[in-house]
C-alpha cells in the first residue's frame, strides 16, 4: 500500500499557480467560443436548378438551431414546406411548367429567414435548364492499348464536374471497357439532389468495331438523340498515326518501286508511353485504299476519310474537334477534315499516354455555366499542365506542344503554297528542318520552318505567315521546350514552332504524300 507524503508549502504554492493558470486559460476558450458567430442557418446549396421538363424537382436541405420561414418570389414553380424548426428540413422545389427556350430560365428567389428575431437569413436562386443542351462534348476514346489512361481521363472528367460544370451542357463518354467486340456511351453529370457527380450508362454497342465507319456513324447519330444540344464538340483520344496509311503492307511494289516499307511506328525498348503505335496487340489488319490516314489501336485503325465521311453523315456538326492523339497537327489531316469542323486541337508531335488534362480542360471547354467554349484557354491548360505539373503524374515527360487550327482558312492557305511550290525555290537540307519525332528516317517536318526554308519570294513569305496567323493563331500555338518521343527515349529541342507538321520533305511513304489531298491542291 503507498502512503501518500504530505504536501510541503511550496508544493502547495505551485499546484495554486497552476489552478490559476488552468482556470484562466478554460475562461479564455469559453469567452473566444461565446465570442464566435454561430451559423444558426444554412441551406445545403445556393441554386436549385430544375431540369426543363415541368414537374421536374430539386431538393435542398435546410438546418436550423430555431424555427425559420421562407418567402419567394417569382413564378414558375412550387415550393414546399414553408417553414420548419431546428434541425434538418428538407424543401422540395417543383416546376410548373416546361422551358421550352434555348436558354437557362431563371425562376426567382427564395429568403429563408429565422422567425425569433435573429437576422440570419439565407438566399436561394431557382433556375431551370433549357430544353435543349447549350452544348454536347463527346470523348470518344477506341481501343484499349490505353485503357488506364482512359480510365484516368474519365476520373479527371468527373473531377472537374460540379454545380456549375458543365451547366447547361452535357458531356458524354465513349469506350470499350470491356473488349475489343463492345463499346458503351454514357454521361457524366452533376447530381444536384445527391450533391455528386454521376456517371450513367445510356447504350451498350454489341458486334462493335472500332474500324466499322457505321459504328462511328451510328454513335455520333446517338450523340444527338440523348444530348441534344445547340452546339456539338467531338474529342477523340487514342493512338495517333497523322496521315499515313491505315496498313502498311499497302505499300507495294506497284507503286514505291521499293517493296514494302518497314514499319517506322516501333517505339524504342523501355520507352515512356505517348499515344502513338507499335504497342502490344498488333490485331487484324484489313485491307485499305492507298490514300489511307488513320488512328485507332493497331489493326484496329479508322482511316481519316472514313472520320470524314462519319462526321458528313450527321445533320449536325461538331464546332469542334480535339485529338487527344499523337502527329495529328497535320496540314495534310486538317486539309481533309476542313470541310466537317470549324476548330481542330491537335498536336505536331507524341502526345504523353497521360492525354489531356480533363480536369483542367472541361471548365474551359463549358465556360459560363456550359454556355461558352473557351479553346484558347482550353490549348493553355494543356500546355500549362506539361510545362508546370507534368512530374504530377507517373510515367510522364515536360512535353507538351499544341496547336488550333482554323479549319476555313487552309482553302486559302493552300492557295499560297500553291503559289509558292510554283515560284523559284531554295535549295535545302531537310536535316537542318525542324522534326516532330524520333525516328532515323523523319516523316514530319515543321510546314512553317519548311515555308521559310524554301520559299525564296519575299511578298509570297509574307503572305503565307499572315495567313498562317489566320489558320493557327498564335494564342494557340504552344510549346514545352522540347518534347518525348518514344521512338528515340530522348527529349528533342523544339527550335520552331509553327503548331503543324508537313511530310512533303521527307524521303519516306513519298508516293503516298503526293495522293493527299493538300499535296494535290498545293502542287
Amino acid at each position: 500500500m503507498a502512503v501518500q507524503q504530505p504536501e510541503t508549502p511550496r508544493l502547495q504554492i505551485i499546484r495554486r499557480i497552476c489552478g490559476f493558470a488552468l482556470a484562466a486559460l478554460l475562461l479564455a476558450a469559453c469567452s473566444k467560443d461565446n465570442d464566435e458567430p454561430r451559423e444558426r442557418l444554412s441551406l445545403s446549396q445556393q441554386v436549385a436548378l430544375l431540369q426543363n421538363n415541368a414537374g421536374s424537382t430539386a431538393t435542398v436541405d435546410v438546418n436550423a438551431d430555431g424555427s425559420w420561414a421562407l418567402s419567394a418570389i417569382g413564378e414558375g414553380y412550387e415550393i414546399t414546406p414553408m417553414q420548419g424548426g431546428r434541425g434538418h428540413t428538407s424543401v422540395t422545389i417543383t416546376a410548373s411548367d416546361e422551358n421550352t427556350r434555348l436558354a437557362r430560365r431563371r425562376l426567382g428567389s427564395v429568403r429563408f429567414a429565422m422567425l425569433d428575431g435573429d437576422p440570419a437569413e439565407c438566399m436561394l436562386e431557382v433556375a431551370q435548364r433549357p430544353a435543349v443542351a447549350s452544348q454536347t462534348m463527346l470523348l470518344y476514346m477506341p481501343g484499349r492499348q490505353l485503357l488506364s489512361y482512359y480510365q484516368a481521363n474519365i476520373e479527371g472528367i468527373k473531377a472537374a464536374v460540379n454545380a456549375r460544370i458543365p451547366g447547361d451542357g452535357r458531356i458524354l463518354v465513349c469506350y470499350q471497357p470491356t473488349s475489343y467486340d463492345a463499346a458503351t456511351l454514357s454521361e457524366i453529370y452533376y447530381d444536384a439532389d445527391a450533391q455528386e457527380c454521376v456517371v450513367q450508362q445510356h447504350r451498350t454497342y454489341s458486334a462493335f468495331s472500332a474500324s466499322d465507319p457505321a459504328a462511328i456513324q451510328q454513335i455520333f447519330a446517338d450523340v444527338k438523340d440523348y444530348a441534344p444540344a445547340q452546339s456539338y464538340g467531338l474529342a477523340i483520344g487514342c493512338h495517333g498515326k497523322a496521315w499515313l496509311p491505315a496498313n502498311r503492307s499497302v505499300l507495294g511494289l506497284g507503286r514505291t518501286g521499293m517493296g514494302v516499307e518497314e514499319d517506322p511506328f516501333t517505339p524504342m525498348p523501355g520507352a515512356l508511353t505517348t499515344r502513338i503505335f507499335g504497342t502490344a496487340d498488333a490485331g487484324r489488319a484489313a485491307s485499305r485504299q492507298p490514300d489511307t490516314r488513320a488512328f485507332g489501336d493497331s489493326g484496329r485503325e479508322l482511316d481519316i476519310a472514313q472520320l470524314n465521311e462519319a462526321l458528313a453523315a450527321q445533320d449536325f456538326r461538331f464546332s469542334y474537334l480535339i485529338f487527344d492523339a499523337c502527329f495529328m497537327a497535320n496540314i495534310e489531316t486538317l486539309y481533309d477534315l476542313r470541310e466537317t469542323v470549324d476548330y481542330l486541337i491537335a498536336a505536331p508531335c507524341e502526345i504523353m499516354g497521360a492525354g489531356f488534362p480533363y480536369s483542367r480542360a472541361i471548365p474551359r471547354l463549358f465556360a459560363d455555366e456550359g454556355s461558352s467554349c473557351d479553346l484558347t484557354g482550353t490549348c493553355w491548360e494543356f500546355w500549362n499542365f506539361y510545362q508546370n505539373d507534368w512530374n504530377t503524374v507517373p510515367n510522364n515527360a515536360q512535353s507538351g506542344c499544341i496547336s488550333m487550327a482554323v479549319m476555313d482558312e487552309l482553302d486559302e492557305l493552300a492557295v499560297i503554297m500553291q503559289d509558292i511550290n510554283a515560284s523559284q525555290k531554295r535549295p535545302y537540307d531537310r536535316n537542318n528542318l525542324q522534326i516532330y519525332e524520333g525516328m532515323s528516317s523523319h516523316i514530319f517536318y515543321d510546314l512553317g520552318h519548311y515555308v521559310e526554308t524554301v520559299c525564296s519570294d519575299a511578298g509570297l513569305l509574307a503572305r503565307f505567315s499572315e495567313q498562317m496567323e489566320k489558320a493557327f493563331p498564335a494564342s494557340c500555338r504552344l510549346h514545352t521546350a522540347s518534347f518525348y518521343s518514344a521512338y528515340n527515349r530522348q527529349m528533342n529541342p523544339v527550335a520552331h514552332y509553327s503548331g503543324v507538321s508537313v511530310s512533303e520533305p521527307s524521303t519516306r511513304y513519298t508516293a503516298e504524300n503526293a495522293q493527299t489531298a493538300w499535296y494535290r491542291a498545293t502542287h
